[in-house]
């Protein structure tokens, strides 16, 4: 009796192998085909809309289809946030190197952009932890967050300010950079 090497196992009958599946690939098949119903919605609506629910409340984003657009350098490693099966999904999502085309963003969509770990917006202050971290808890994490409703237009520096918990903003004065 011999040993069958591993990768012959995995080949159909027809071309000498044993016929097995191997999990793992399945699984990540599984994985694969729950992202293509999430991303395109199809399927059962409430899933979907459950699916949502969890991607939303994760590290307080507000970000659900979203979460798939971040660029991964920066992003949370920890995804304890999330159930099991959602965890598997964005490493699943992981392996794949995605790009995303300027012009798929426009209108409605716009406003959902999000903010944070965002490769198209390449917004430096938002790199630092502690300002994410104040953005993340004054719920300031999509392009339409910087929005004032009421007059129709941007949000005003000092309300974002007061919104981040910060006292005021400092900015240097003109030249103080440059004294002896």
């Amino acid at each position: 009796m011999h040993w069958a090497p591993v990768g012959v196992l995995h080949l159909p009958l027809k071309e000498g192998g044993q016929g097995l599946k191997c999990l793992y690939t399945q699984v990540r098949v599984f994985r694969l085909q729950a992202l293509q119903r999430l991303l395109y919605s199809a399927g059962s609506l409430t899933w979907s809309i459950l699916a949502h629910a969890f991607l939303r409340h994760f590290q307080g984003l507000r970000y659900n289809r979203q979460l798939f657009y971040l660029c991964l350098r920066g992003f949370p490693r920890d995804l304890s946030g999330l159930p099991v099966f959602y965890q598997d999904l964005l490493r699943t999502w992981k392996l794949f190197s995605t790009t995303r085309s300027v012009a798929a963003t426009v209108g409605a969509d716009l406003l959902t952009e999000p903010l944070l770990h965002n490769p198209q917006l390449r917004v430096q202050a938002a790199e630092s932890r502690s300002v994410r971290q104040s953005l993340v808890l004054a719920e300031v994490t999509r392009v339409g967050d910087l929005l004032d409703y009421d007059r129709g237009d941007w949000l005003d520096p000092l309300t974002l300010a007061q919104r981040m918990g910060l006292s005021r903003p400092h900015t240097p004065a003109p030249g103080a950079y440059f004294r002896r």
